[in-house]
């Protein structure tokens, strides 16, 4: 019985952190790559920049943090209950619980995820939008790989198998 309680509470909190802890990553590294500008300068006035201190950027880097936390509720932890837990227990059930086949897994699902917010903002709408949207579009299946690869590193799936 205890046993069985342990691992209800790794799949509780594989399920619960992963998915915010995925995007927050992703928002971060996101905004280094997509809004270097915003995160690395300091507008001091109309057109004039100045590189930005260390604490600015870490504010700056916060900031994208806490949106990227937001999404984790919002968009994560749906999809983790819809999709990822029980895609975990098909791969259990079909003894899949290697790393690799997890990672796929959530790729795709946060590829699923990212189209399916897309469709539902009404971004695919406007031509250009999708063309600029490209980064962000792809912090869908990074984000995806990310919560798989910690959901798989917290509930150790291959471990299931061997008891």
């Amino acid at each position: 019985m205890k046993e069985v309680w342990r691992r209800w509470k790794a799949l509780i909190a594989a399920s619960l952190v992963a998915p915010i802890l995925a995007a927050t990553l992703s928002a971060t590294l996101l905004a280094m790559l997509v809004f270097p500008e915003l995160i690395f300068q300091v507008e001091v006035s109309s057109g004039v920049y100045r590189d930005a201190s260390i604490h600015e950027i870490a504010t700056s880097l916060v900031g994208f943090a806490l949106m990227g936390l937001a999404f984790g509720v919002i968009l994560g932890w749906p999809a983790m209950i819809i999709g990822g837990v029980p895609v975990h227990a098909f791969l259990v059930r079909i003894r899949r619980t290697d790393f690799l086949v997890y990672a796929l897994s959530g790729a795709l699902l946060g590829t699923l995820v990212m189209l399916v917010y897309f469709v539902g903002t009404s971004g695919f709408r406007d031509p250009v939008s999708v063309l600029t949207s490209g980064p962000i579009l792809l912090s869908g299946p990074l984000t995806g790989l990310l919560t798989a690869a910690q959901f798989w590193l917290i509930r150790r799936p291959d471990r299931i198998l061997m008891s």
